[in-house]
């Protein structure tokens, strides 16, 4: 594996891109929870969980929906986990948590930072669920 550094705090891994099965998921709300995710998944997910950050979002709440959502905004900073080592059908199953067919949330490919055994941040492609159409319309965006 090769490293570059772009800033002192940030390695950028260059030969470890996102999987063609997606198998990162960056996660803010009720998914951060281990036991809940979980739950979702329907048996104990033994992967990888990451402190990380994405930047160019804000995770916003609204009286009218229960759950947190993100949203792109410049300037925006989300902290969360990263989820390593779903499989495809992990992927299916949580596109069905989050409503994505009923256009609630939407699976964005996303860049975040993320923190594993090092003092600096690596820079990871995922997955993030973002406000869909059907949740930005309900709320009037």
């Amino acid at each position: 594996m090769r490293w570059s550094n772009e800033t002192p705090e940030v390695a950028v891994c260059t030969t470890a891109p996102m999987s063609p099965d997606g198998d990162r998921l960056f996660v803010y709300g009720t998914l951060v929870d281990p036991r809940r995710l979980d739950q979702v998944l329907g048996r104990r997910h033994a992967g990888e969980r990451l402190r990380a950050r994405l930047l160019g979002y804000q995770r916003r709440a609204v009286e009218s929906y229960a759950y947190p959502f993100i949203v792109a905004v410049e300037g925006g900073v989300v902290d969360g986990v990263l989820v390593l080592d779903l499989s495809p059908h992990d992927l299916t199953t949580l596109d069905a948590y989050e409503d994505v067919e009923d256009g609630v949330y939407r699976r964005e490919r996303v860049e975040v930072e993320a923190w594993g055994c090092g003092p600096g941040a690596l820079r990871l492609l995922a997955y993030a669920y973002v406000a869909g159409p059907a949740l930005a319309n309900s709320i009037g965006r």
